[in-house]
């Protein structure tokens, strides 16, 4: 009777681990699982990454499902789509537009870094090679780089001397077949990884 009593007793302790162990996994699972709501629309995502001066970061393995780049800024993970914010456009912002008469003050962009973009970008030759900033931006770095990011990359526009991506775009294959003519992501590509690659850029 003590032996059953003792295989009794280390039955339990065994089960108790199992039942620690097994909680201890499903809160780890959950952790890692995107978090969606009715529409199908990934609204949280736990991952890593300290966001930049914009408010956003990069997500090299898109596990955001938005792709390399995405912006937090206190909101879950979203994307600016033609650079606006949809969390900027909100009930709050035309409550005010009504009460007030007058619209609400725009959220100036916050401002970029030239030091991320040290790879692909240099604002004396972007500035010396595009003749039609010249005039419409002038010689003000930030607006330079400012053009380079939200409309240049997407050109495809050379944005230093040593990177062109028409270049990257033609040696590598691997890219095209995945990003075809969306050059911006060949930029991204380029600084996130392919530098270190040794890729033929030039």
């Amino acid at each position: 009777m003590g032996t059953e009593a003792t295989n009794k007793k280390t039955g339990c302790k065994a089960k108790k681990i199992k039942r620690i162990a097994l909680l201890i996994a499903a809160i780890l699972i959950l952790g890692c699982v995107e978090t969606r709501y009715a529409g199908g629309v990934i609204i949280a995502q736990a991952h890593s990454g300290r966001t930049d001066s914009q408010g956003g970061h990069r997500d090299n393995k898109n596990k955001s499902g938005l792709g390399s780049y995405h912006y937090h800024h206190g909101y879950p993970a979203h994307l600016h789509t033609n650079g606006v914010c949809p969390y900027e456009n909100s009930n709050a912002a035309s409550a005010t537009r009504q009460t007030t008469g007058s619209a609400p003050e725009q959220k100036a962009k916050p401002s970029l870094n030239a030091e991320d973009y040290k790879l692909v970008f240099d604002s004396a030759f972007y500035y010396n090679n595009n003749s039609d900033l010249q005039a419409a931006v002038g010689n003000d770095v930030q607006k330079l780089l400012e053009h380079f990011v939200y409309n240049g990359m997407a050109e495809g526009r050379k944005g230093c001397s040593s990177f062109d991506v028409m270049i990257y775009k033609d040696n590598n294959v691997d890219l095209a077949a995945a990003y075809g003519d969306d050059f911006k992501k060949y930029y991204e590509h380029f600084m996130d990884c392919g530098h270190k690659e040794d890729r033929v850029h030039n």
